[in-house]
């Protein structure tokens, strides 16, 4: 369950009832005084202040059915940043406005706003600048590109100038299949210097700070790294391996999408706390799907008689990307192996 509607009325209870059905994934809490037995459905645990500190950042949605004034003291102690907080969407108890109050862009407040209020033909309220002149913030560019935002300081001057009108050139080293608005404009890293206010650079190539105007990186998640390592490596072993590789690369670690090893690895301890580390994915390959590909990469007698197939890095890297391209081929470090590839599109 990734969503919470919160109400204290009794009307409130009745429109949750309605929401509960119509959207997935969601737990109705109600004042104990309304309480009805059901699937899903909960009583609201001692002060409204406590309570919704209690569930702030247990879900990613809360859409309350209240006063707009209760929900902004409410939540008010417990708000954070915009990478981090939820969405937070409120409603009256009558089901006329849907208000997207927090979290619009990155918390999805404003989508799960336009959702809800065509469920209940209602009126979504949305007061974000780039919503309201069809424009696009550089925050929603990114989520609808799946991409990492490098800076988020730089998000907001570059969305500044979207919103303005001005013009915003964008560099980008994958296909966009994106409508855009008129003022951002798709150029080439030779048109940097034809009068715009802003650039977007959208690569997961590391960067020199020479950019003469405002300007931000979105990190595609396009970097699949495959490893092999004996047993007991650390994760600080393995985390240094995996940074003088992207370093020799020039390739950003926010571009990493997940780390690939094969199956007699997925307990592999050192393993496990590197991608907890880095915030990513562990994806476990079998060796019965190793052995269909491992002809087409260099193989190790040994490593063969030890686990049964010859090659890891290199062969567990290539099934988890998308026939990507092979950026950089095994490298051994102390007991540790790793091959780079790029995704895929």
């Amino acid at each position: 369950m990734d969503k919470a509607i919160i109400t204290l009325t009794k009307g409130g209870m009745k429109l949750g009832l309605n929401l509960l059905k119509a959207i997935g994934g969601a737990v109705l809490y109600v004042h104990p005084k309304f309480y009805i037995a059901g699937e899903n459905i909960k009583k609201i645990d001692g002060k409204m202040s406590e309570f919704t500190g209690e569930i702030f950042h247990q879900y990613k949605c809360l859409i309350f059915i209240m006063s707009t004034g209760i929900v902004v003291r409410s939540i008010a102690p417990f708000i954070q940043d915009k990478k981090t907080d939820p969405a937070v969407v409120v409603l009256d108890e009558k089901g006329k406005n849907v208000i997207s109050l927090l979290s619009g862009h990155i918390g999805g407040a404003n989508l799960h706003t336009k959702k809800i209020a065509q469920i209940l033909n209602a009126n979504p309220v949305i007061t974000t600048a780039s919503d309201v002149n069809e424009l696009i913030a550089v925050d929603t560019l990114a989520m609808a590109l799946g991409c990492e935002i490098e800076d988020f300081s730089d998000a907001t001057k570059v969305t500044a100038h979207i919103v303005n009108g001005e013009r915003i050139g964008l560099i980008s080293d994958r296909m966009i299949n994106l409508a855009l608005p008129k003022n951002i404009i798709r150029i080439n890293r030779d048109q940097v210097h034809e009068g715009f206010k802003g650039l977007i650079y959208i690569t997961d190539k590391t960067m020199e700070n020479d950019i003469i105007y405002d300007s931000v990186i979105l990190r595609p998640k396009s970097i699949i790294l495959g490893i092999g390592c004996r047993r007991g490596k650390s994760e600080e072993e393995i985390l240094s391996t995996i940074e003088d590789s992207l370093t020799d690369l020039k390739v950003s670690k926010k571009s990493i999408k997940h780390i690939a090893t094969v199956d007699i690895k997925k307990d592999e301890e050192g393993l496990i706390r590197a991608t907890k580390s880095l915030k990513v994915p562990l994806m476990i390959v079998e060796r019965e799907d190793i052995k269909k590909v491992e002809n087409q990469f260099n193989q190790s007698q040994f490593v063969k008689k030890q686990i049964g197939v010859g090659a890891v890095c290199e062969p567990v890297a290539f099934l988890t990307s998308k026939n990507g391209k092979m950026i950089q081929k095994k490298k051994g470090y102390n007991g540790i192996t790793i091959a780079v590839f790029r995704e895929g599109e």
